[in-house]
């Protein structure tokens, strides 16, 4: 709790950590080699560097084969989805002190590019969260308690690539992010240095596409190989099925399961030709229990209620007008600037003038900083 903040309701910050947890994506941008994509096949069978008999390899290079027209598909869709919208119901189960708890709630989701995406929660007509990012920075905006507050997180805090230690100090906003949300709902591109992996306890006889999952590592925004992966699976009408994130030592990061594809609408384009998405997609993050289901009314390929200002970070200050505003950043331990040697508050309220909005150095050994501006 900041100095001078009156202290809040355990249950509301809880709450808004449980959505954070889950709710709304990475562009899978590949950097891996096979070695490295291997190294975080924790729980699965063979790929590219533990196929040691001739049948295996042989069977791996007839998986590609069945899996490539199936990425070639999805890339070609994402294509379509750069642009999208929709009204949803979510209903999200989440735990705390006192228990277990269960709500539904309303949300408007805008995504559009590059990496830009909005996420506002209504519960009976009246704001909870707005959660969302401009491909820089990502926010999320707490409505529901007092004092309002809103924390801004840098491209180096944020995004389901972020290290896993930084993922549970930061309420693991990292699958809110709008980079997050493209990949959750089966709507992100697979990079050309996608590697098959087969699953543990499928049968032998099930189709090749069953038993074989896509896996990408994940590319940060700087460039730089992240150390996570993300899996995908196809059903048998060729769109994704499930997609998990993991660690590469093996941590669960979250796993979605998607269901009743329906045609997201196009302007000035024949019907047949509309992408196909989830309509229902249900999100768990093992580590803390929480999960949610997100349920699409009108899912649109197209702007056609979207604005700038859901994605402009002075527009919805100066709209939604919090009371405690938090920048959070990652430095490294000695940096004149870590929270160490550097006062916890701002002198700043502008967050195009904070010094904690820049982008920062990521490194395994960083810490987070956090600055709250009066």
């Amino acid at each position: 709790m900041e100095r001078g903040e009156p202290r809040r309701s355990v249950k509301a910050r809880v709450r808004a950590g449980a959505l954070l947890v889950i709710a709304p994506v990475l562009v899978l941008c590949g950097c891996a080699t096979d070695e490295t994509l291997s190294a975080g096949a924790s729980g699965q069978g063979i790929d590219a560097q533990r196929a040691s008999s001739a049948s295996e390899q042989e069977e791996l290079a007839r998986a590609r084969t069945v899996l490539a027209p199936l990425v070639a598909q999805q890339n070609e869709r994402s294509v379509r989805l750069a642009t999208f919208e929709s009204r949803a119901s979510l209903e999200f189960r989440y735990r705390d002190a006192s228990g277990e708890h269960f709500e539904q709630c309303e949300a408007d989701i805008f995504l559009a590019p590059p990496n830009r995406g909005a996420l506002r929660v209504m519960k009976v007509g009246t704001n909870l969260w707005w959660i969302g990012g401009d491909g820089t920075r990502s926010w999320i905006f707490e409505l529901n308690v007092t004092p309002k507050r809103a924390t801004v997180y840098d491209s180096s805090a944020s995004g389901v690539f972020a290290e896993s230690g930084d993922v549970v100090g930061t309420g693991e906003f990292t699958l809110l992010s709008p980079e997050s949300v493209r990949l959750l709902m089966g709507h992100a591109a697979i990079a050309e240095e996608w590697v098959p992996v087969a699953f543990e306890g499928v049968a032998k006889d099930a189709p090749l596409a069953e038993r074989f999952g896509v896996r990408v590592q994940l590319e940060a925004k700087d460039g730089s190989a992240a150390r996570l992966f993300a899996t995908t699976t196809f059903g048998r009408d060729g769109l994704p099925r499930t997609l998990s994130i993991e660690s590469m030592d093996g941590v669960k990061i979250a796993e979605a399961t998607l269901a009743d594809p329906v045609r997201a609408s196009m302007t000035d384009i024949a019907q047949g030709a509309w992408p196909t998405v989830a309509r229902r997609v249900e999100v768990v993050a093992p580590r803390s229990g929480a999960s949610i289901k997100i349920f699409l009314d009108t899912p649109a390929a197209s702007a056609t209620r979207m604005k700038p200002r859901f994605f402009d970070l002075d527009a919805l200050l100066t709209q939604l007008r919090p009371e405690v505003v938090e920048f959070v950043t990652k430095s490294k331990p000695g940096d004149s600037s870590s929270p160490a040697a550097s006062p916890s508050t701002s002198p700043s309220t502008s967050p195009s003038t904070s010094p904690s909005t820049s982008p920062s150095p990521s490194s395994e050994n960083s810490a987070l900083r956090r600055e709250v501006a009066p």
